[in-house]
């Protein structure tokens, strides 16, 4: 288990080279660092509370973010008068916010625990953690219809915690990189959906201050991500299937015709009702292919990408607190019961929600 503690203390090494830095994509990056290193002292059973003042640097920095993903929305569209007035509002809050994070580093408030490396952790308890983690998002899956930016940060939320539970994983088993890439290129689709939802959110807060009619602001991206969230519902099934698939290990391949794979004219083929394996011998092109018809979006990449390892949003007291237990991935579930087991409600447009706003809540 020290390719675990080594992995760990590679995380912080990465950490403290940007720790300075509070451009776009470093403050990006050390938020996803800080995600990668609350799991791994879960498992080690050390609270995350043990990284001082961790909760306070994952909210300043997660504010940060927030401005710097509207900012990158708006500035890959056609601007309105409005809409450069918004963005002149970002700016000032982004200069701001630019300082406080200078200020919190210059004191090197952030502090990591030690690892020891005669700590001990069974592989099995790996497992079965991570299993727990699969059972619980395809609960959530199955427990709701997909309608909204609200039903889709649940599903997130969810989805962060296991995938980076796999991530802890494949530093004691061999996953394919593969697998791994698409677990990521998921979650970078289901960050476009939460981007667009921090964008809303935040037009129509300005808005509602200054007394202003957001309806024409937010019209386009509402649109953009209603889009998203229907792509993301109509392949559910696909999803849940390569969430389980990354779980089978030390197995042959199946025969193909027990496995999901493209055909020219008709795209995503079953050859069975069932979903019990996806092919491992796609390619990355095919991969591509796959997680494209997932999710198609007009407007240039906001920075949701994470390298995928050699290597949530609740507090973060709250994140992988819970101990240990070995539960066995459910069998796979057919097409049709997937569907049924979720309510089936017509679609609704996205309105103002409660979604909280990733910066108070880590992913």
């Amino acid at each position: 288990m020290n390719t675990i503690i080594k992995n760990y203390n590679l995380q912080i090494k990465k950490f403290q080279k940007i720790e300075f830095s509070s451009s776009e994509t470093e403050i990006h990056d050390k938020r996803v660092i800080l995600r990668r290193i609350f799991p791994i002292l879960a498992v080690y059973k050390i609270k995350p509370s043990k990284v001082k003042n961790g909760e306070k640097a994952f909210k300043l920095f997660g504010k940060l973010r927030d401005i710097q993903v509207q900012i990158l929305k708006l500035e890959s569209i056609d601007q309105t008068p409005e809409i450069m007035k918004y963005l002149a509002f970002l700016s000032e809050d982004e200069k701001e916010l630019k300082e406080k994070v200078r200020r919190f580093c210059k004191k090197k408030e952030l502090e990591f625990p030690t690892i020891k490396k005669k700590s001990t952790l069974e592989k099995s308890k790996v497992i079965g953690k991570t299993n727990k983690s699969l059972n619980k998002l395809i609960e959530i899956i199955q427990s709701r219809s997909i309608d909204d930016a609200e039903d889709i940060h649940k599903i997130r939320i969810e989805f962060k915690k296991f995938r980076y539970k796999v991530e802890i994983l494949s530093y004691i088993e061999d996953i394919d990189d593969s697998k791994l890439e698409m677990l990521k290129m998921y979650q970078d689709k289901l960050g476009d959906i939460q981007d667009f939802e921090v964008l809303i959110t935040g037009i129509k807060k300005y808005c509602k201050k200054r007394k202003l009619d957001a309806d024409e602001m937010t019209e386009l991206f509402e649109h953009d991500q209603n889009t998203l969230i229907e792509n993301f519902d109509n392949q559910i099934e696909l999803f849940i299937a390569v969430c389980k698939d990354v779980l089978i290990l030390d197995k042959e391949p199946e025969s193909s015709a027990n496995m999901i794979h493209l055909t020219e004219n008709s795209g995503l083929v079953e050859d069975k009702p069932e979903l019990t394996k996806v092919d491992e011998r796609t390619t990355s092109g095919e991969v591509s292919k796959i997680i494209d018809s997932l999710v198609t979006t007009k407007n240039k990449d906001t920075g949701n990408d994470e390298a995928t390892p050699a290597a949530n949003d609740q507090s973060i007291e709250n994140i992988d607190a819970e101990v240990i237990e070995g539960n066995q991935v459910p069998k796979t579930t057919g097409a049709d019961s997937l569907k049924a087991a979720r309510p089936n409600s017509k679609k609704k447009p996205v309105v103002e929600n409660n979604v909280p706003v990733d910066s108070n809540q880590p992913e």
